[in-house]
């Protein structure tokens, strides 16, 4: 009698138990369908989207520049010159001739046959001139500035290398006429010369301005020349000064002026007028004397 009390009690047990359970996973599934339809009736919460991409987002970006953008517009030829010209051309370094000089830029200019000549001869490189003078400047761009640098110079740009018949038949009379002239004089003795008043004395060509070279100094170029960074000569050392003075202050104002080495044109400041930086190597050199 109590072992069939005992296996009734264990299967009403049982059943109860079931039937909680079987309650509870109703329960559960009811639940999630009326969140799920809250949710969805409500939306994505802004916040929860926000704290995923935060995570989500990448390190770094890139910006790439739009493939479609309007080209740049053609520099003028004084433009030219100003940026890549003027500092050898408006100083005559290295022989490069000078503007404003008809002479030199007239001797040139016959010697490359003409503007044409000039142009591919500016383009390839000439001697100490390294292609286009070292611009990113395009072939009609350097054409204008020769034909600018040759108008400063009073060169008629448009002028022919080579002359026709009569302008050679001219030109050889005109030497013939000159030699004569020369020989006359040499022959016939010169007139005493009329009394004349002494010539003024010429001024002596300025010499570099040594404070305004200091202060450029201390304000640009002390970060390698200071401290011999990336093999610049340092300041008062004159062994290492003494090789680069004896190339001749030229070279080193080219080189300056349109970089050399690590170091870039101007040593990077564009901004520093051309004068400056002259003034600058003068006086760097004045100290590794």
């Amino acid at each position: 009698m109590s072992a069939n009390n005992d296996t009734a009690f264990l299967r009403m047990f049982l059943m109860i138990l079931g039937a909680l359970l079987a309650f509870t996973f109703v329960i559960l599934i009811l639940a999630n369908i009326i969140i799920g339809a809250v949710e969805e009736e409500r939306g994505e919460d802004p916040r929860q989207r926000a704290a995923v991409a935060e995570r989500i987002k990448p390190v770094g970006s890139v910006n790439v520049a739009a493939a479609d953008a309007a080209p740049a517009a053609p520099k003028s030829g004084a433009e030219v010159v100003a940026v890549a010209c003027n500092s050898c051309h408006g100083a005559g370094v290295l022989g490069a001739p000078k503007i404003g000089d008809k002479a030199a830029w007239s001797q040139r200019m016959a010697a490359e046959g003409g503007v044409d000549g000039l142009t591919a001869s500016a383009i390839k490189g000439k001697g100490g001139m390294p292609p286009k003078g070292g611009a990113m400047v395009s072939d009609a761009e350097i054409r204008a500035a020769i034909e600018e640098m040759l108008s400063k110079s009073g060169v008629e740009a448009g002028a022919s290398a080579a002359a026709g018949p009569v302008e050679t038949a001219k030109e050889m009379a005109g030497d013939a006429v000159d030699a004569a002239k020369s020989m006359a004089a040499a022959v016939m003795p010169a007139p005493a010369p009329a009394a004349a008043p002494a010539p003024a004395a010429q001024p002596a060509a300025p010499a570099a301005d040594l404070a305004q070279g200091k202060a450029v100094y201390g304000a640009a170029c002390f970060v390698c020349h200071g401290t011999g960074a990336a093999g610049a000569p340092k300041l008062g050392d004159k062994a290492l000064w003494a090789p680069r003075i004896a190339q001749g202050i030229d070279v080193l104002n080219m080189n300056a002026l349109r970089g050399k080495g690590a170091m870039p044109p101007k040593g990077g400041r564009m901004d520093i007028p051309d004068a400056d930086v002259l003034a600058a190597v003068a006086y760097m050199v004045s100290q590794g004397q």
